[in-house]
């Protein structure tokens, strides 16, 4: 069995040109931690998630790449994350959006299983010209495997 078996719709996608409060707010409603990106032609480029938001309003001493212990050094209060998410609100997440494994229709299921299992929340679809065709989840194959 492939993964064409058990394609769904996402529940949304992105465009590289939303912008980040228009991103926020399409993840909020339908309450996932990220939707694939596509280009105006419906090309697969990538992810944008709640990840790649909080990234955009921490402080940028506690996004170095060390691990910094306790941060109690900064004082940033909600106040103060909420103007570095209003500032970031009008940009673009063509810019943030993350690389993020895709399958094809013709991956094997137990595959897709195992991309599934190691902590991918969510398999893109891409055909063999790149557009995104659907998505795979844990539940889809669960969903199909519990039928009788």
């Amino acid at each position: 069995m492939t993964c064409q078996s058990i394609i769904s719709a996402p529940p949304a996608t992105l465009a590289k040109t939303d912008t980040v409060a228009q991103a926020l707010g399409v993840l909020l409603t339908h309450r996932v931690l990220m939707l694939p990106v596509v280009d105006a032609k419906g090309h697969y480029v990538g992810v944008f998630g709640l990840k790649e938001v909080v990234a955009l309003v921490l402080p940028k001493a506690a996004r170095l790449g060390e691990d910094l212990g306790d941060l109690g050094f900064l004082s940033d209060g909600l106040a103060d994350l909420r103007k570095r998410l209003a500032a970031q609100g009008a940009d673009s997440i063509g810019k943030h959006v993350a690389p993020h494994r895709s399958v094809a229709p013709d991956t094997q299921l137990v595959e897709a299983l195992l991309l599934l299992y190691k902590g991918d929340s969510f398999l893109p679809v891409v055909d063999g010209s790149g557009v995104l065709v659907g998505v795979v989840t844990a539940a889809d194959a669960l969903t199909r495997m519990a039928e009788a």
